[in-house]
């Protein structure tokens, strides 16, 4: 697998490229320091996938990804990046994964099968993600299994996600946008930078300010989930309004 990892901020790149190192030992690992040499790197050499931060100087990691899908053999892009805000632009852009900084082996490892499912003899361009079921959410010292159906919402609240479920609030164990990678092939919806709905839990619809809308969820509470005007065609589609 030939890869190229884009990053200006030297110290992180080297990280990332020791990190895909471990779990993905046959890769040829090439490094770019911005968008510019990106570009001129994947016009020379046809590579399997590209590791792209957002926040590049010039040309940021999502105009590059549009200059990137013009090229004869475009590679899959994986964004790499301490904003947990961009996932619906990446994805809107067909990007195979979004990952949030810090990364751990462990996730990386997650996205890498992901890559080698999609290159294997017989895919489709991009490999389906696999639907949960069930996820791990912590309740104080105990972590519970919770089924993917009971969830409402998701919130971002700094760098803490909780899901609310039917009787309150567990922890995610992640970002808002691993949470998104995770629960999008179930359903979910981004409606706004801090919130990730499920929609087969939402009961009411009630217009609201600038032309965008509250969502009230079926927990005990009625709770309301604000819609930002960025999401709205997406949730639109979504609730048939």
């Amino acid at each position: 697998m030939r890869v190229l990892v884009v990053d200006d901020e030297p110290l992180v790149r080297g990280e990332l490229v020791y990190a895909l190192g471990k779990v993905a030992s046959d890769a040829v690992i090439d490094e770019a320091n911005d968008a510019i040499e990106a570009l001129r790197a994947l016009a020379a050499t046809p590579y399997d996938v590209a590791f792209l931060d957002i926040n590049l100087p010039g040309l940021n990691g999502l105009e590059a990804t549009r200059v990137i899908a013009a090229l004869p053999s475009p590679p899959q892009i994986v964004f790499v990046t301490a904003d947990d805000s961009r996932a619906v632009d990446a994805f809107e852009l067909a990007a195979i994964d979004y990952v949030v900084k810090p990364v751990s082996q462990a996730r990386l490892a997650r996205t890498v099968e992901r890559l080698r499912a999609s290159r294997a003899p017989g895919a489709a361009h991009a490999a389906p993600a696999e639907i949960p079921r069930r996820v791990a959410l912590e309740d104080g010292e105990r972590t519970r299994l919770v089924k993917v159906a009971e969830i409402r919402y998701l919130q971002a609240n700094g760098h803490v996600v909780t899901a609310r479920i039917g009787e309150g609030d567990l922890r995610w164990k992640g970002s808002l946008a691993d949470a998104a990678a995770r629960l999008e092939p179930a359903g979910f919806l981004r409606v706004h930078r801090a919130y990730l709905v499920n929609p087969e839990r939402v009961v009411e619809v009630e217009p609201y300010f600038g032309g965008s809308y509250l969502l009230r969820v079926d927990d005990k509470l009625r709770s309301e989930v604000p819609v930002s005007r960025n999401f709205l065609p997406a949730v639109r589609r979504a609730l048939g309004l």
